[in-house]
């Protein structure tokens, strides 16, 4: 009997051994981010727990892709970048979207995309408008969406765009024009969409 149990108590540790192996560890969550430049400088965001929305209105219809990523995650008036792309169809991957390529919305012309930025001392720039001459107001605005990925849960992707500013509540929309490029985002994805 003290035979069998000393067999046990060796072997027991061995299979406990064995049984336990390495674990998987679990795949490497993506890091979510957003990153782009602007008149060159580089501005990176994590964009942890800020996901990229995905909808469908139904009565237009228009499928909306939409993300707000805040560089500080307790001030929403400043330090972020918002775009939102519209659409006809669902999304796809390696398809170029383009702000002036308009999307017809129960018989009216938008822009495809809307874009924002704020820097970091809260000045205000957008990109919302139809290229056009008005007078006394600069018309450049421009931006463009390629998304290279889209998975149940991820979307990443690229962009561009020429937004202008700053905003005033007095005096409205300045003409400084800011050129952001080199855009590049990863994010969590919350889809909506049927």
């Amino acid at each position: 009997m003290k035979k069998l149990r000393f067999i046990f108590l060796a072997i027991f540790p061995l299979i406990l051994l064995a049984s336990c192996g390495k674990d998987e560890e679990p795949a490497p969550q993506a890091q979510s981010f957003i990153k782009f430049k602007v008149g060159g400088k580089l501005v990176e965001y994590s964009a942890d727990n800020q996901p990229m929305g995905m909808s469908l209105d139904p009565s237009g219809p228009m499928y909306l892709a939409t993300a707000t990523i805040l560089g500080n995650r307790v001030d929403g008036t400043k330090n972020f970048l918002s775009i939102s792309v519209r659409n006809e169809s669902q999304f796809q991957e390696g398809k170029e979207y383009q702000m002036q390529d308009p999307i017809i919305y129960k018989g009216a012309e938008m822009v495809r995309i809307l874009l924002t930025y704020s820097d970091e001392s809260g000045q205000l720039y957008n990109a919302v408008l139809f290229q056009q001459i008005l007078p006394g107001m600069k018309v450049t605005d421009d931006a463009k969406l390629t998304f290279t990925k889209i998975s149940s849960n991820r979307v990443e992707g690229t962009f561009s765009g020429v937004v202008l500013g700053p905003i005033s509540p007095t005096t409205g929309r300045g003409d400084n024009e800011l050129v952001i490029s080199e855009g590049q985002f990863n994010l969590s994805l919350f889809s909506s969409i049927p």
